[in-house]
């Protein structure tokens, strides 16, 4: 009876990890403490022999995003069978020649080709036999080729992922993940296309799926390299020497590779012999994948720290005594949420364990002495308000600050306002925003648009003084003219990305009171091209809320928008209603100078080239991957010289 007991609390806590960590890209345990649930859970279930419908052994990885097409997968996407000693894997390798691999650390993808075409992207799923169709965003990585040689029908699977160098590129410029893994599942998984994010990802090829394939792994992975993809770092090994096999094995160590990986993959070169071996209903018996044992240090905890974040939730990080792990100095690590705090109990001076999960984030792994004295701060760190407790659909407790006026509320809530891809205002960082909140100057988004009334205060505040006061105030009276695409990514309405923002601004000709009053009039947003069902509810959810039409009200009456179109326009304007890329580099214009121009002339602008382009206005040193894209597809080539003689014959 307590085997059963045991059993249904193993399940319950394995699939709400599942949940958390493939369904919403957020996990909310470690990979340590989730294989010894697995391993547990394992175990009772031989032991007794009682297997429940709703077990999570046995079972592939993945879950589906609502709201995202599913699609069935030609053939099942099953997983490997996994060890951490490298005798299983030399022992393994010793029955027939292996190819060694990486086992990158990022989100499974199917790619489909038709006729030498990009068809349809696909990720893994649930169980491994359908998956999501997440073709809008897979096609704006940046290395996943739209057109290859070969016409016959295939597909490759690969991985999805993102280096460390631009990992820490995107944290610079205001993501907040802490794993890799995390940014590639969320960009890739998103309802809009975030290129930004998107282009920083790469995808890495490891199985081609094809009628006549090569009978070899090395000449599939041959086949697709030819047909310009980036093929995972491989190696073929030999079965006839065991000790050649593990030298070569232990060679793969993922210190100073630049991608995240989380082992490697030992797979048999002779595809036949590998089909013969079979399959169970979780893995294929034709590959083993070896996890890298983590390197476990002892320390003593002393705390925590609080940050909240801009919906309220506030995230926990624990600090104890530094330590070096895997070659750098750690100090602190993500407890993530109140539910996984409390099951460590904690207490000042108590004697942890700490380790990198997969050799890169820091994690906590267990504490020896769970004296459970420490108290969490039961105030907001930000603004002071007492925290509340929140309980989420999973069942998951996290601290809450039910201030909707916060500072780190409002700052990140403004500071997004500001970014570049929304308003654009120059020198108004998150820190700069939460400075001014903290002293009253800011407590909305007008309030931007009214600093001069604190300006004796500004001014003798340290930090400040008149060259940068003067600074901010210019860029955002020029701030005051601007376009509705830009607004509405600013404002902050829910799944509302730049480029869903942009196929707005096309439909309504650039007028915020043509989009206000569609929503008044109940229309269907998801009648325009880009627009999915779930933004088009996202839009009236957001509308629904006085306080953001007060905002939106607020701020039209400060803003002038600019590149506002009649339907009729388009006949004289060359550029309003027109997709267009832009390459080189201009002597008359700076790129983002150039892409505001057309913006304004009612123009929507794309990063790469496809049929769908109808201009490729090109400059100095044009990029020969876009020309050769254009020349191919047809597309109109406009140099600067006649894009110029355009914009004097439209005035």
């Amino acid at each position: 009876m307590n085997n059963l007991f045991r059993m249904r609390e193993l399940i319950e806590l394995i699939n709400n990890a599942d949940k958390a960590y493939f369904g919403d890209d957020k996990p909310i345990m470690t990979d340590k403490e989730y294989d010894a649930l697995v391993e547990e859970l394992t175990k009772i279930e031989k032991e007794t022999g009682i297997h429940f419908k709703n077990s999570p052994i046995g079972k592939v990885g993945g879950d589906i995003k609502k709201g995202l097409e599913i699609v069935t997968h030609t053939k099942p996407m099953l997983s490997c069978n996994k060890t951490k000693d490298v005798r299983e894997v030399v022992d393994f390798s010793k029955e027939n020649d292996v190819v060694i691999s990486w086992k990158m650390d990022g989100l499974t993808l199917v790619l489909r080709y038709e006729n030498g075409e990009f068809k349809q992207a696909i990720t893994r799923g649930h169980d491994g036999i359908v998956g999501e169709d997440v073709t809008h965003t897979v096609k704006e990585m940046r290395n996943v080729p739209m057109h290859i040689p070969c016409k016959e029908k295939f597909e490759v699977r690969g991985e999805g992922v993102i280096s460390f160098e631009d990992f820490n590129t995107l944290n610079k410029l205001g993501e907040k993940s802490s794993h890799p893994r995390s940014v590639a599942a969320g960009a890739v998984r998103s309802f809009v296309a975030d290129r930004g994010k998107l282009y920083h990802l790469d995808f890495f090829a490891f199985e081609l799926i094809k009628e006549e394939a090569p009978n070899t792994k090395i000449e599939q992975l041959k086949f697709l390299k030819e047909n310009n993809f980036t093929v995972v770092e491989h190696i073929l090994v030999e079965s006839d020497n065991e000790e050649e096999i593990e030298t070569a094995i232990r060679r793969w160590t993922p210190e100073g590779f630049a991608y995240p990986v989380d082992g490697i993959v030992a797979e048999y070169n002779d595809i036949e012999y590998g089909k013969s071996l079979g399959a169970t209903a979780h893995h294929e018996k034709r590959m083993l994948a070896l996890k890298w044992k983590d390197e476990v240090k002892m320390t003593t905890f002393r705390g925590v720290s609080l940050n909240t974040t801009r919906n309220g939730t506030v995230s926990i990080v624990g600090e104890f005594d530094e330590v070096t792990i895997d070659g750098t100095k750690v100090h602190r690590a993500s407890l993530h949420n109140l539910s996984n705090f409390e099951k460590f109990k904690f207490g000042i001076g108590d004697m942890i364990s700490v380790y990198k999960a997969n050799m890169i984030i820091p994690q906590i792994s267990e504490n020896l002495t769970r004296s459970g004295t420490y108290e969490l701060p039961k105030f907001c760190p930000s603004c002071g308000e007492k925290l509340t407790i929140q309980i989420s659909n999973g069942g998951i407790k996290e601290l809450y600050c039910p201030n909707t006026e916060c500072i780190a509320r409002n700052a990140n809530k403004i500071a997004r306002f500001c970014d570049k891809n929304a308003m654009n205002i120059d020198g108004l960082s998150a820190t700069t925003i939460e400075k001014m909140v903290a002293y009253g100057w800011v407590k909305n988004y007008k309030d931007l648009y009214h600093l001069q009334i604190h300006q004796d205060s500004i001014l003798s505040t340290p930090g400040f003084g008149p060259d940068r006061y003067n600074a901010l105030i210019e860029q955002i009276e020029k701030n005051r003219k601007c376009l509705m695409h830009r607004f509405l990514v600013g404002i902050g309405i829910p799944l509302l990305g730049p480029e869903a923002a942009k196929k707005l601004h096309q439909y309504f000709y650039g007028s915020i009171e043509k989009f206000e009053d569609s929503i008044k009039s109940g229309f269907n947003f998801s009648h325009i091209e880009g627009i999915s069902e779930t933004l088009n509810s996202a839009i009236y959810e957001w509308y629904e809320k006085p306080t953001n039409q007060n905002t939106l009200h607020a701020l039209m009456a400060e803003l002038e928008f600019t590149g506002v179109q009649k339907q009729n326009e388009g006949n004289s304007n060359p550029f309003f209603d027109k997709q267009i890329v832009i390459t080189g580099t201009f002597e008359n214009f700076d790129r983002p100078a150039l892409i505001t121009l057309l913006e304004s002339l009612g123009a929507v602008t794309h990063s790469s080239v496809s049929k769908s382009v109808d201009y490729l206005i090109y400059g100095n040193l044009p990029g020969s991957k876009k020309v050769g894209l254009a020349i191919e597809n047809g597309v109109t080539m406009i140099s600067e010289q006649k894009f110029a003689e355009m914009l004097e014959q439209n005035r």
